[in-house]
């Protein structure tokens, strides 16, 4: 008990006694000479956001002139925290905002430093005790960017590829000439001898499941593999790096600035650092960053056993959804006029959710008068969002709107808090599949409906 103690006890007084021999006021600071005045204008501020207040917290900002910057930083808490330097440029031909977390301790001076000028692209340094827990070398910067580029570079032009109708030749690829092999839900079934609980099929997890990257755009190799890079990459310099000091560290503050981080932390060990710390700090400390967090962590764990309810041979929960008209209707008198409905959750923002939705309507047609209909549930926390991007899609199918949005009594009752889920139901509402790629759905209509 002593050991564990006495490191926690002198780091806390070794904190305390800082912040007492220095001011309580830091300083931001950047010298830009080299540059020429390439930077004069660069606005920066200095914030993090408050949980506890629900609103932005700025401790500092100031404006690069004369190729110098310096903001006085108003930051009295004893106990540092995460904050965010956003740095925007007046010219609107560069990039206009870039950013950087950084540790914010009392008292202390930060220096912004150009990692490449060209890409608009700074790091930050400390002479703070903790801010050394994630600064990187320029060279480790540039070789994240080097990555984030490759890919981001790649998948536009597959984009753009895609938009064009064009697929640049691949010498090993002769999957043109080949017609796609069947999935699994392309199997006739006897279909009016089974009942619900035939269809009872293993959990599919959902944070991880292959539905959140469902290839609904077939992606190179060359994607997969800068991917798989950038990966590694965040994998030895993110997560081995935190996992490390978290392993070594006695440092209560030291531990509550590394699991903010959350970087490849399982959610129970997240949870049981962060209910010893809750006797390890300040009352105004844990009520904040500790009781917070905890809270989140208990109604994502509620979310999950409310998703993984939902298997397979189960009855789906009985909802109200809003229609484009406003009126109300309820999900089983939907599945009531229907053999086969697929209820697809999205909302305006998920491009995956769109691209699906869009290969929808190739197939609809052919299903629609044999009993099958698609209920698009859009969890837009702003109703008058989902209607204006409703009319422009103009959904053939039957097009609704979960009443309190993304963190509603829906979404709590299907365990979920992103639209990235569907639901394939008969008409009593037993789920008969789950979160089917486009290609899958069309499989399981042809054989459940014919084609």
């Amino acid at each position: 008990m002593r050991t564990a103690f006495l490191p926690a006890f002198l780091s806390v007084v070794l904190l305390t006694l800082l912040t007492a021999c220095g001011s309580s006021k830091g300083v931001l600071s950047g010298d830009f000479t080299e540059y020429e005045g390439a930077f004069d204008g660069v606005a920066v501020e200095l914030s993090y956001y408050s949980r506890l207040l629900e609103e932005p917290v700025v401790f500092g900002s100031g404006v690069v002139e004369e190729d110098t910057l310096k903001v006085d930083l108003s930051y009295d808490e004893k106990i540092p925290r995460w904050a965010y330097v956003s740095i925007r440029h007046p010219d609107p031909e560069r990039v206009t905002l870039s950013g950087r977390s950084l540790i914010i301790e009392r008292g202390t001076h930060y220096t912004l430093d150009v990692v490449d000028e060209s890409d608009f692209l700074f790091r930050v340094e400390s002479e703070g005790v903790y801010a050394h827990l994630f600064v990187r070398s320029k060279e480790v910067e540039l070789e994240e960017r080097e990555l984030q580029e490759k890919l981001e570079r790649l998948r536009q032009q597959a984009e753009i590829d895609r938009l064009s109708g064009s697929h640049p030749p691949d010498e090993d690829d002769s999957s043109s000439d080949t017609e796609r092999e069947p999935s699994v839900h392309a199997r006739v079934l006897d279909w009016e001898n089974m009942n619900c609980t035939d269809y009872a099929g293993e959990y599919e997890r959902s944070w991880r499941s292959r539905f959140f990257n469902p290839n609904l755009l077939e992606e190179s190799e060359a994607i997969n593999e800068a991917r798989k890079q950038l990966d590694e990459f965040y994998e030895r310099e993110y997560d081995q790096y935190v996992r490390t000091l978290l392993d070594s560290s006695t440092d209560p503050i030291e531990q509550l600035l590394l699991i903010e981080r959350g970087f490849s932390i399982e959610e129970g060990e997240l949870v049981q650092i962060f209910t010893e710390l809750e006797s390890e700090l300040p009352d105004h400390v844990v009520e904040e960053r500790v009781e917070l967090p905890l809270t989140r962590f208990h109604r994502q764990q509620e979310r999950r056993l409310a998703y993984e309810a939902l298997k397979l041979g189960t009855l789906f929960p009985s909802v109200d959804v809003t229609l484009m008209d406003q009126s109300t209707t309820s999900l089983s008198s939907i599945l009531q006029k229907n053999t086969v409905v697929l209820l697809d959750l999205w909302d305006n923002y998920c491009l995956t959710c769109l691209v699906g939705l869009e290969r929808y309507r190739s197939f609809y047609p052919d299903f629609v008068d044999q009993g099958f209909e698609i209920v698009s549930l859009s969890i837009e926390d702003n109703q008058i969002d989902w209607i204006e991007r409703s009319e422009e899609l103009n959904f053939p199918w039957t097009n609704a709107h979960a009443p309190d949005g993304s963190d509603g009594q829906i979404t709590k009752l299907l365990g979920v808090r992103y639209p990235r889920a569907n639901y394939l139901l008969n008409s009593e509402g037993c789920i008969l599949k789950r979160n089917l790629t486009p290609d899958e759905l069309l499989d399981f209509l042809g054989a459940r409906l014919g084609s």
